[in-house]
């Protein structure tokens, strides 16, 4: 495979932070006065929004404070950063690729004790597709999309996988990935397993 790159997401791969996104959706749903069902969430506020950057602001602060709370709840996972080293150690760079905002995502890699190994962080003040996302990582460490993998868990992490070639590995079971496994840990042991 010749692996350079590896980009995970936060939310139900890395962590499984305590967030009721319906709970939320119908919060900000309220807050616009939209019927919008705000799925995903992040780029569909500004849909949801249709051109009130005032209004977009306000809701994105309002999801930006749910995800905060959430990442603070983190805790250590010595199984995680352990798999994360064995990446680097074979010269592997590790991006995260997050639809949350960038201070909740560092603020979620500081409390899960792998912040220091993540080369590149790309959240949605960066983009708001996994699609773009991920290239941006990509571009970031000048990875070819057969030199790079990515391990999410929704459906879109598995399309924008195929869509740009990359090996998609998925956490769970919401979606059909390349490989599907039932921890990030175990993602990143076998891309090395693949890459030996």
């Amino acid at each position: 495979m010749g692996l350079k790159l590896v980009a995970f997401d936060l939310d139900g791969t890395l962590a499984n932070l305590p967030i009721d996104w319906d709970a939320l959706r119908a919060r900000v749903r309220e807050f616009m006065g939209t019927d919008h069902p705000l799925k995903p969430l992040g780029p569909s506020i500004p849909v949801a929004a249709r051109g009130d950057r005032e209004l977009e602001e306000e809701a994105f602060r309002i999801v930006e404070e749910a995800e905060l709370e959430a990442a603070r709840q983190a805790r250590p996972d010595p199984e995680l950063r352990s798999a994360l080293e064995a990446l680097r150690s074979k010269g592997v760079k590790i991006a995260l690729v997050t639809l949350q905002a960038r201070r909740p995502a560092l603020t979620a890699l500081e409390g899960l004790g792998v912040r220091d190994l993540f080369d590149v962080v790309v959240t949605r003040e960066d983009g708001m597709s996994r699609d773009v996302q991920l290239a941006a990582a990509m571009r970031e460490v000048g990875a070819k999309p057969g030199e790079t993998a990515l391990v999410g868990d929704m459906p879109w992490d598995a399309e924008a996988g195929r869509r740009l070639g990359v090996f998609t590995v998925i956490v769970g079971e919401k979606a059909r990935g390349d490989r599907n496994v039932s921890s990030a840990a175990e993602a990143a042991r076998l891309l090395l397993d693949l890459d030996p």
